[in-house]
């Protein structure tokens, strides 16, 4: 083509048409001009298209770790609001009442108090979007600044986790001062152990000022961690409802 072009211009200088040859060479710029736009053109829409698709693979893969992360929030709060129920449970009870005291139940009501669940959410998809800066092609402001806010959320709950499971372990040893391991535990032990030659007592457990003071704080942070990881439950639905849109 650019040889055929270089004849026609040197037949018209040849000729000495100075116009035609000037409209001819204008004419000549802009079909380069055009080619050059269409070519752009072409690359910005496989470029789009590219995106799109890069896009599309991240927004399922979000999906499917925000899936799984709802699922086990709604386990997590499950146990943790058995927790705080039986710890309410066990602060009714009367130290002065033998019966209560000597109730069957009381074992089981022990143990329930002591759970300890843990929140530990699906982020990899999250963390190489970020590092790779595909995160930037989600246009939605709302789904980025929760995404990018996901970890903090997650971190305000995971601090009250942190302390419940302190306040367990503190409380192992007064429990175990009066209790013997194996007659709150039993359901976790192996059958060699289920048997102690010693005897529990539960009134002197709950007369043990100490005992009183773990209760107020396992209530006391179990009940904060629930506020928390239901705010995390509401961000968590949120963004899976924000992915949606965008994938629809």
């Amino acid at each position: 083509m650019i040889p055929f072009f270089r004849k026609i211009r040197k037949k018209m200088a040849d000729d000495n048409r100075p116009m035609k040859y000037a409209r001819y060479a204008i004419g000549e710029i802009l079909l380069v001009v055009i080619g050059i736009l269409i070519a752009l053109q072409i690359n910005n829409w496989n470029e789009s298209r590219k995106n799109l698709a890069k896009k599309e693979i991240l927004l399922n893969a979000l999906k499917t770790e925000f899936t799984a992360n709802l699922k086990q929030l709604d386990t997590v709060l499950y146990y943790d609001t058995h927790v705080l129920n039986a710890t309410r449970r066990i602060m009714k009870l009367d130290p002065e009442n033998s019966v209560e005291m000597t109730n069957d139940s009381m074992p089981n009501w022990l143990q329930n108090s002591s759970f300890r669940w843990t929140f530990n959410p699906l982020n990899g998809a999250l963390r190489s979007g970020i590092s790779s800066g595909e995160i930037h092609l989600i246009k939605n402001d709302t789904l980025s600044n929760l995404l990018f806010g996901w970890q903090d959320y997650v971190t305000d709950a995971k601090e009250g986790e942190v302390r419940t499971i302190r306040s367990v372990v503190a409380a192992k040893a007064i429990i175990e001062k009066h209790i013997r391991s194996v007659d709150y535990r039993t359901p976790y032990m192996p059958p060699e152990l289920v048997k102690s030659r010693f005897i529990s007592d539960y009134e002197s457990l709950f007369r043990d000022p100490l005992f009183e003071d773990y209760l107020s704080e396992r209530y006391l942070s179990i009940d904060e961690t629930l506020v928390e990881l239901n705010l995390v439950k509401k961000k968590n639905s949120l963004i899976l409802e924000l992915i949606n849109k965008e994938l629809n």
